[in-house]
């Protein structure tokens, strides 16, 4: 008995001396720290931004267990709104200016390639990669920063023209002339997206949807379109396309071109000479567009022929339309032009019911509100006149820009211009304007 109780003593005793060297062995090893994995950025949402828009990049590794994330714009911590493993979203700084930056992701010591991307800053900024040619008009694309412009190539001073169709496209760098696939002397030029527009000469439009790098043609013919390069875009969105000529010959598509439906000018528009190879134009249309008070197009113009009314005796010419290509109906080719003095090349219409037009001999706009019948003085003092929405005006007084968004009943400056600036369009999307002119007066408003 007394041995069995001494070797429950001993183990006791070891267990207790066992016990007492685990306790000294000291705490739990600790944790193993995860190194980062290399960074890679594959892909960002875009190489052009306003500050204040947001930035996608997408990419590997972008999070670590043990180490913080940061990002960096230009040596400057940026907080992200949303970070996972392989895409953050974050907001350019406003307080960007415009030009190219440098973004990376560092985690620990580990850095990431940087990625750079164009800024530009809200209001105007001035574009000068066309250099000093004659800008006669720009597309402001509402799905994209792409400016596409209509250009006089031709740099002498000696009335030469040859239009053609210039594409600035965005870069980390910032705008940059990118070469249409598309060579010739052309009368007019728009686009409605980045791959969708017409092309027109005298004798045929040219239909995209992939930049001109293939187009359908559709030719036309003197009798239907008389005038050198008067082949012009009356309407494009991006579901149909209205070209219309100065004596009221429309050509429709709905398919960039693949189908028409061509309209051909009425009979009495113009007389053709014997054997059909000399044209005498009767009307003369000089705008064309949908109204905005009843959804109808109209046709503004004149009516010229001297042997039935005598020289310089030139008649109103208004025409409607429900669709804009067909079935138009004749308002007036009776009305005598009531001040030969405002140009009908000038007149411009949002809502039918108030034309506007300038009165060459002392540049002042003027408004009819009963179909060309009488005019009323808006603004004294106005070289060029544009129209945002029926209520929203711009003109060129001066070297200066105004606005109006209260159909006249005040103004303010716009934008101040070089000394003897020409601007020949303002083009508008909902958020941005861009002011076209000669000897390369081109600006861009993101607002």
């Amino acid at each position: 008995m007394k041995k069995k109780l001494l070797l429950l003593s001993t183990l006791l005793t070891a267990v207790f001396f066992v016990s007492c060297s685990s306790d000294n062995s000291g705490d739990t090893p600790p944790p193993v720290v995860a190194q980062p994995l290399p960074i890679t950025i594959s892909a960002a949402s875009s190489e052009f931004l306003i500050p204040g828009e947001n930035l996608e990049i997408t990419g590997t590794n972008f999070v670590n267990k043990d180490y913080p994330t940061k990002i960096f714009i230009n040596n400057t911590e940026i907080t992200p709104k949303e970070i996972s493993n392989t895409k953050i979203t974050l907001t350019v700084p406003t307080d960007l200016t415009t030009g190219t930056n440098t973004l990376k992701l560092q985690i620990n010591s580990l850095n990431s390639s940087p990625i750079s991307f164009f800024t530009m800053t809200k209001g105007w900024n001035k574009l000068t990669i066309l250099g000093n040619v004659d800008i006669q008009s720009s597309s402001a694309l509402e799905s994209s920063n792409t400016i596409f412009s209509y250009i006089n190539s031709i740099t002498s001073n000696d009335g030469s023209f040859s239009g053609a169709a210039a594409k600035l496209a965005v870069t980390p760098r910032g705008y940059e002339l990118v070469r249409i696939n598309q060579s010739g002397n052309y009368g007019d030029f728009k686009m409605v997206d980045e791959k969708t527009g017409v092309l027109t000469n005298t004798g045929a439009a040219f239909f995209t949807d992939n930049v001109f790098e293939t187009h359908k043609k559709v030719n036309v013919d003197l009798s239907f379109s008389p005038a050198i390069n008067g082949l012009k875009v009356g309407y494009l969105d991006s579901k149909i396309c209205i070209l219309t000529t100065s004596i009221s010959g429309q050509i429709y598509t709905t398919d960039k071109g693949s189908t028409i439906i061509k309209n051909d000018p009425p009979i009495w528009a113009a007389k053709v000479g014997t054997g059909g190879t000399s044209i005498s134009a009767r009307l003369g249309i000089s705008a064309y567009g949908k109204s905005v008070s009843d959804n109808k197009f109209y046709q503004l113009g004149v009516l010229y022929d001297p042997k039935k009314y005598g020289s310089n005796n030139l008649k109103n010419a208004i025409l409607q339309s429900e669709t804009g290509y067909n079935n138009w109906i004749v308002k007036d080719t009776i009305s005598k032009q009531v001040d030969s003095k405002i140009y009908p090349n000038t007149y411009k219409f949002a809502n039918i019911n108030r034309i506007f037009g300038i009165n060459k001999t002392d540049n002042t706009l003027m408004a009819s509100t009963d179909m060309l019948q009488t005019w009323n003085v808006v603004k004294t003092n106005v070289t060029a006149f544009f129209l945002r929405t029926d209520t929203q005006w711009y003109i060129q007084s001066g070297d200066k820009l105004f606005v109006t968004k209260d159909s006249g009943a005040t103004w303010q400056v716009e934008l101040e211009l070089p000394a003897g600036s020409v601007v020949n369009d303002i083009a508008f999307s909902k958020t941005k304007i861009i002011v076209s002119g000669n000897k390369g007066l081109h600006y861009v408003k993101f607002e």
